[in-house]
């Protein structure tokens, strides 16, 4: 049932009751996995603290690759880290745990858990992302390229459709990469970040030629950080990029500055500190020829250039620097008649310059502090 994509959407998604232990509600899928098959081998009956039983089931799949919600193709990779030399399905191994019960947990969209009966049977544990089979997966990039307005995920599912019609018929995956950029996704993500640290609302037009669209920074939302490395991992025309901080708090539109730190870690490696790094964010790279400038009005305009890797991620809270969220709450309290605006600015500075001058944040202004670790 799962290979056929029957909980793709959210129209069947009460079906799990039956199948889970715990049930969610349902939300897009970030990535789904396109197998070629699968085999469920025989259940390992264990005995826990108590007496519970339960079974191990080991399930062996040999997997094309994954889609993400851009509706990109990338290539499966075995535990090596390495794909298929010739195109061919990545042999992968799970195991699911399945437990005899009546009841189920149920959350809502808010985390809110409640548990409520439901019929008796063996009932798996954890669910992960969705498996489903090549023709499942051809159906389902057809239909959201047809509810999709956006030009870049449309050009993706035609290329994505074009490696699933050809998976369909037993051939190998062929090689999406389209050839060599100047300058490697390493470089363009760390150039991206070293920017962005630094640049003000009015200042991101400088950062659109790192996009495969037009960007649209929420700065109702502003992460206040200290970067401390760059994760980079490339499959083909596809990488994800990874960046560890240290986060000084998140700003909101009113300058009331939230989930701050006591004090500023020092950037010295090796650190003292457990969590050194330990906040994490994301953002994907695709190597593109082609991007799209879309106007405010919604016209759409493709744009050639050279072949480029481009962040797909258009819609996101920027990470500025610690210096830079000084010029721009400065700025915005210089600006603004707003009374709420230009008191939380003053407070939201005090902490800044705090950080700045290295020195734990007084009684006074840590007593909202929620963030950080020693």
């Amino acid at each position: 049932m799962e290979t056929e994509g029957r909980w793709l959407g959210p129209e069947r998604w009460d079906e799990l009751q039956d199948f889970l232990t715990d049930i969610g509600p349902w939300f897009p899928n970030s990535s789904i996995s396109v197998l070629k098959s699968y085999e469920v081998r025989d259940a390992r009956k264990d005995i826990g603290a108590g007496g519970v039983v339960d079974y191990q089931v080991e399930v062996d799949f040999f997997e094309w690759g994954s889609i993400d919600s851009y509706l990109n193709f990338t290539r499966a990779q075995g535990p090596s880290g390495k794909s298929s030399a010739a195109g061919g399905p990545v042999e992968q191994r799970t195991y699911q745990t399945l437990v005899l019960r009546d009841r189920f947990i149920q959350r809502d969209p808010s985390g809110k858990e409640v548990e409520k009966k439901g019929t008796l049977g063996w009932r798996i544990a954890l669910f992960a992302s969705p498996r489903i089979d090549v023709n499942a997966a051809l159906r389902w990039v057809g239909e959201m390229r047809e509810k999709s307005n956006d030009p870049a995920i449309k050009y993706n599912a035609e290329k994505t459709l074009a490696i699933l019609t050809a998976s369909s018929v037993g051939g190998p995956v062929p090689d999406r990469k389209e050839g060599i950029a100047k300058e490697s996704p390493a470089k363009i993500a760390q150039r991206f970040i070293r920017l962005e640290a630094g640049l003000l609302p009015d200042q991101w037009n400088q950062l659109t030629n790192f996009f495969i669209e037009t960007p649209k920074p929420q700065w109702s939302t502003v992460h206040i950080v200290d970067v401390v490395d760059t994760g980079i991992d490339t499959n083909g025309d596809s990488t994800e990029v990874e960046v560890l901080t240290n986060s000084l708090g998140d700003l909101d539109a009113s300058l009331r500055l939230r989930n701050y730190p006591s004090m500023r870690l020092p950037l010295v490696t090796p650190s003292a500190s457990a969590c050194f790094g330990d906040d994490r964010f994301g953002f994907s790279l695709l190597l593109s020829g082609k991007h799209w400038d879309i106007a405010a009005d919604g016209a759409v305009k493709e744009l050639d250039g050279s072949l480029a890797w481009r962040i797909q991620d258009t819609s996101f809270q920027p990470l500025i620097s610690l210096d830079t969220a000084i010029r721009y709450v400065r700025q915005t309290v210089d600006k603004t008649t707003d009374s709420v605006i230009k008191r939380n600015g003053a407070i939201t500075l005090s902490i800044l310059n705090y950080y700045k001058q290295g020195k734990p944040l007084p009684a006074r202004l840590s007593s909202d502090a929620t963030g950080g670790c020693g």
